[in-house]
């Protein structure tokens, strides 16, 4: 079974140590963030259909930077060695149909060159809010949705900037806040119920970023059963590290987990609880109570505004157009469906 595989969730919740664990299978190929559908799908009016020669030279072109965009250096080089906006112009050419089509092909551009990988997989995490998309395009997907404690969440998430290049790390270190990364958290849990609703459930799982971390050979086993592919040993061995807190641990540690019970601001802490109360419940992470500070309360409020007008202004170089891009979000918290 070829189906892609799409890992998704919110940032910081282990889709990106799912994504290299799969990465060392033998048959499976996953580069890093793509961001195609946040990229270059949302921008389909203004780019044209895929079959018109010059939307796909504008395609192709827009492709053969995404990785350089998005941070992914070492995808990047791979995308040049292969010839970049010239090999890509003439790989799509005109023989596209769909937007689906060009994503498979920019997959399998990259994955050819490794002889025993036959299966691609995307790995990003803001790529919950399309799939009702992705399955119009592959209705047989797989969605592996990683979850976490809010709270570890939000703690990871002010530390990200720890492990961006240089050139990103003033901007990621200015896009914490708590109400807005509590938002953010939300909104994709929220997406979930669309997934159970439309994806058939031999398609979805729904993985821990706890259990990967303190069960991580049983925990793989179970995604390579959901995936239908062998468990390979191999697997284990992923260099990268989980946490953007100890950047010098490497591999699969659960040192990551509950670290904001002694670091996360008890005002950061009540402000998730508060936000994410039914599902912390759902996903069966206990409440700790904690008591607030009114001033500082008031203050992360009145300040709340102001870090998203800076969150979409710091942003707008690495995502699709401001009204779609904000109506999926929002529309998250409206979502009905099966729960989680």
């Amino acid at each position: 079974m070829n189906a892609p595989i799409f890992v998704v969730g919110t940032p910081r919740s282990g889709t990106t140590l799912t994504a290299r664990i799969l990465g060392r299978h033998s048959g499976l190929f996953m580069p890093g963030e793509t961001h195609f559908f946040d990229d270059i799908y949302a921008r389909r009016q203004e780019l044209g259909a895929p079959q018109e020669a010059r939307a796909a030279a504008a395609i192709a072109t827009r492709l053969s930077t995404l990785y350089e965009r998005f941070n992914e250096p070492n995808d990047q080089q791979r995308i040049q060695a292969l010839g970049g906006a010239h090999a890509l112009k003439q790989l799509l050419g005109t023989s596209c149909r769909t937007y689906g089509d060009v994503l498979s092909r920019f997959m399998q551009f990259q994955m050819h060159q490794y002889p025993t990988k036959v299966r691609w997989g995307n790995n990003v995490p803001k790529d919950i809010f399309y799939v009702k998309d992705i399955l119009t395009f592959y209705p047989e997907a797989k969605f592996v949705i990683c979850v976490r404690d809010i709270r570890d969440f939000l703690f990871s998430y002010q530390y990200q900037w720890k492990k961006s290049s240089p050139e990103h790390t003033e901007r990621i270190k200015k896009l914490y806040h708590p109400i807005l990364t509590s938002l953010l958290w939300k909104a994709a849990m929220k997406q979930i119920r669309v997934a159970q609703a439309l994806v058939p459930l031999d398609n979805l799982l729904i993985m821990r970023y706890e259990d990967l971390a303190r069960q991580p050979e049983a925990t793989i086993h179970t995604l390579c059963q959901f995936l239908k592919e062998p468990y390979e040993e191999e697997m284990l061995q992923v260099e990268a590290h989980n946490s953007s807190f100890d950047v010098q641990e490497q591999g699969i540690f659960s040192t990551s987990i509950q670290r904001w019970r002694q670091h996360l601001d008890p005002d950061h802490i009540y402000i998730a609880e508060r936000m994410a109360r039914s599902e912390l419940h759902q996903l069966g992470y206990p409440p700790a109570h904690v008591q607030p500070n009114p001033l500082k309360l008031l203050y992360l409020t009145a300040s709340f505004p102001y870090a998203l007008c800076w969150a979409l202004h710091a942003n707008r170089s690495i995502r699709g157009p401001m009204l779609p891009y904000l109506k999926r979000r929002i529309a998250a918290f409206f979502t009905s469906g099966k729960k989680t």
